[in-house]
């Protein structure tokens, strides 16, 4: 079988079944395609992303409230105290700053994220960070991220309008030991259930180009499917000074490779490309998209600086791609 036809049947496999996404064998067979005809495998990825969601992408905007001097042993983390990078440490932004910056991004027509350092705030942090968001008002999305909460924390952000609740695993369960050693896997998987449970969309993604192989690639990717998370973020190592994760040393294109594997496994998920992407895909940065994603984060992240909003609406402009009129997900 040509790869013409080999990219044809991974797109029949993802779109049937209403979408079901390929098979665990189909996946290997994706991670094992030869960068040489990697522009084949877009290609069916790009079709599965424009028969679920068009030519709409989304983008969302995220603000560090709390940064650095967290006592979480993550090996790739600018903000762990374990490692030595120099970056901003500051406590809990005051509601005043919050409420700016939602309302900023809002004004640009994106959801906003409020992301905190450490395993969680502490009672009176997360109390007031909850009246920050509910004085924000709803005139768009609230999205959090703040580490590992309870039933009752959940209960309490979507009592003030949060939507969205953001956790990644990071990476597969059998690599996870290697780059995170102060909690476990299971604390990170009850989170999202817990997150679910709560009537919370979930954003659960993963870290790649620290170390992991393909095979916990397609594990991590299959234990996000079987979560049924809504949104996968897809983060490329920034291997900021300081850090202990050794620089990544995949290719832009083997980067790309993943975009494209987990839209065929999971064809109605939102799969958005987070941190690194500058870093990382350099100039092939559109291709994002012609991999198969279909949102970002713009604006900045959380220790670095990013293209800003302006230069992502003209690249997406230059693909003739759009963002949605709405806050939201488009379907």
């Amino acid at each position: 079988m040509s790869y013409f036809q080999k990219a044809e049947s991974l797109y029949d496999s993802a779109v049937s079944n209403d979408g079901a996404g390929i098979s665990e064998s189909d996946m290997r067979e994706a991670a094992a395609w030869p960068l040489d005809r990697a522009v084949l495998l877009f290609a069916a990825a790009d079709q599965v992303r424009r028969r679920f969601f068009g030519d709409v992408v989304e983008p969302c905007a995220i603000m560090s409230v709390k940064s650095g001097g967290c006592g979480e042993d993550c090996a790739f983390c600018s903000q762990s105290a374990h490692n030595r990078a120099d970056v901003a440490i500051h406590g809990l932004c005051l509601p005043e700053e919050i409420i700016s910056r939602c309302r900023r991004a809002w004004s640009e027509g994106l959801p906003f994220c409020v992301v905190s350092s450490g395993r969680r705030l502490s009672p009176s942090e997360f109390k007031a960070l909850c009246g920050a968001l509910s004085e924000c008002g709803n005139d768009g999305e609230k999205h959090a991220s703040l580490g590992i909460l309870g039933d009752d924390d959940f209960a309490a952000l979507r009592d003030v309008g949060v939507v969205c609740y953001n956790h990644n695993l990071e990476t597969s369960r059998a690599h996870f030991g290697k780059i995170v050693t102060s909690h476990g896997y299971d604390d990170r998987a009850a989170t999202v259930r817990r997150a679910k449970a709560a009537g919370l969309r979930v954003c659960c993604g993963g870290i790649f180009g620290v170390g992991e192989s393909w095979e916990d690639r397609i594990a991590l990717c299959l234990e996000l499917r079987g979560l049924g998370v809504d949104t996968v973020p897809i983060n490329f190592l920034n291997a900021i000074e300081g850090i202990r994760a050794e620089p990544p040393k995949e290719t832009p294109v083997e980067f790309l490779k993943i975009v494209s594997l987990y839209r065929l496994a999971m064809p109605k998920s939102t799969i958005k490309v987070c941190g690194g992407r500058e870093k990382n895909l350099g100039t092939l940065q559109p291709l994002i998209f012609q991999a198969g994603a279909n949102g970002y984060i713009t604006g900045g992240y959380l220790t670095t600086g990013g293209a800003g909003v302006e230069a992502d609406d003209g690249m997406i402009g230059a693909l003739g791609l759009s963002r949605p009129a709405h806050f939201g997900y488009a379907q």
